[in-house]
């Protein structure tokens, strides 16, 4: 199933782009799509958050049909 993937922040600008569509029907297989698709940020997906309509989840999460895939890589402020 195809998802639309919203990326933030450094992944964003590393990707040079802020929207992609992959297919997964886990966020493990949207990470390894996402990627596949850009290999210039595959590296830092590892230490990114994955969230499902506004909602984190877990690597096994399900995708459902419809749904939009946030990508949050971490942040610093001070």
């Amino acid at each position: 199933m195809t998802v639309a993937v919203r990326l933030y922040a450094g992944v964003k600008e590393r990707a040079g782009k802020a929207r992609l569509e992959v297919d997964g029907a886990t966020i493990a297989a949207v990470r390894a799509a996402v990627a596949k698709e850009c290999p210039a940020i595959a590296v830092q997906l590892a230490s990114c958050r994955f969230a499902v309509n506004d909602e984190f989840v877990g690597d096994d999460a399900a995708v459902p049909s419809g749904a939009v895939v946030d990508v949050i890589p971490p942040v610093s402020g001070g």
